[in-house]
């Protein structure tokens, strides 16, 4: 197997779990993790101590320059994930950035058109879709367990709160992130919903709100719904809200034509998802008992960090070697982007809004 060298441009505690996930297949013998870079020299030190990188920089340029460098991990906020991307990719190095993918639809697809027309690999971190509750989903879907997909839902239950925002001033704001709630948090499970309701063809329209109530220290939304409309002629709902306490988690539920439905639930935050729901005939008894046994597993093991990054990395390395497109490309990472500003500009119309974007 070709050990390809990687480097990590961000090193904030995002960037962690990439080291740790990295680091596990450089003992695989996958990658070798060989830098890291971050404005604050005292992280990247840091970051490079603690998981044993050899180099350590305050200068991205100096990761995607190194000649043992074929691909970068991009940890940083979000206004950099288009530069860093435009960068490798104009000297031929293949990027991987964490999520939300850009800060707006036009630098996704500037994205997109650079790393296309230069032949590179190109993926977003969504690393919840390697879950075996959402690859299990996903597979009865494909192989029509459920028929047609007719509805589905998204409901999204978490809490933000003032020193979450205050640790980080460029959180909650447009310049910093391009959003809240639906950016940084919801985003993951925005991804996973529309991933999950691919079946039903692209989503054709949203109609959304979004609104901001009960976190005055930030500029963006703290709330948002949506009614949303697929190509088949499904229809879906999503809710979203950092002010919920308790959290009530975040859950995705899809009904096909047969009446079977299906779910993936993540509750608490931050723990593996399960299929709490599963109604698909003659697989009620073997769902009932995967849950039972994923709700006994020790916390460890129900921790996704850093082992779906690991298996989303893995993904986009074998895509490096392979020559084909990671499974969470480029214009997957944008639908999500879509989605957001469909449901803002829904909100500035008061009108349905028709996709694409």
């Amino acid at each position: 197997m070709r050990r390809i060298g990687i480097g990590i441009i961000g090193c904030g505690n995002i960037a962690r779990f990439h080291a740790m996930a990295l680091k596990s297949l450089e003992a695989e013998g996958e990658c070798e993790l060989i830098a890291c870079a971050d404005l604050d020299g005292e992280k990247a030190a840091t970051l490079a101590r603690d998981h044993g990188i050899p180099n350590h920089y305050t200068d991205a340029r100096a990761v995607i320059d190194h000649p043992g460098i074929e691909a970068i991990a991009v940890c940083t906020n979000p206004p950099f994930h288009l530069p860093a991307t435009l960068m490798a990719t104009a000297i031929g190095k293949h990027t991987i950035v964490e999520k939300p993918m850009t800060m707006d639809l036009a630098e996704a697809d500037r994205a997109i058109e650079a790393t296309r027309k230069a032949n590179v690999r190109f993926g977003v971190i969504f690393m919840r879709r390697f879950w075996p509750a959402a690859l299990r989903a996903h597979e009865a879907i494909k192989a029509g367990k459920i028929g047609r997909p007719i509805s589905g839902d998204f409901m999204f239950k978490w809490h933000r709160d003032e020193s979450y925002y205050r640790d980080a001033p460029w959180r909650g704001t447009w310049k910093g992130e391009n959003g809240a709630a639906l950016v940084n948090q919801a985003v993951h499970g925005i991804d996973m919903y529309l991933w999950l309701m691919s079946a039903a063809g692209p989503c054709t329209s949203v109609y959304g709100k979004w609104a901001n109530l009960t976190h005055p220290y930030i500029e963006c939304e703290d709330t948002a719904v949506a009614a949303l409309r697929w190509e088949n002629g499904a229809l879906g709902v999503a809710s979203v809200s950092i002010s919920t306490t308790p959290t009530l988690g975040s859950r995705i539920t899809i009904t096909g034509e047969t009446g079977a439905t299906i779910s993936v639930l993540e509750d608490p935050e931050s723990r593996m998802g399960v299929n709490d729901i599963w109604t698909i005939p003659g697989e009620e008894a073997s769902a009932a008992s995967e849950l039972a046994r994923a709700r006994e597993a020790k916390e460890d093991h129900f921790s996704p960090f850093p082992i779906c990054h690991k298996w989303q990395l893995q993904d986009f390395l074998a895509a490096i070697r392979e020559g084909r497109d990671p499974l969470v490309t480029g214009e997957e990472g944008r639908r999500s982007i879509e989605f957001i500003k469909a449901i803002r500009e829904s909100t500035i119309s008061g009108s349905e809004v028709r996709l694409p974007l």
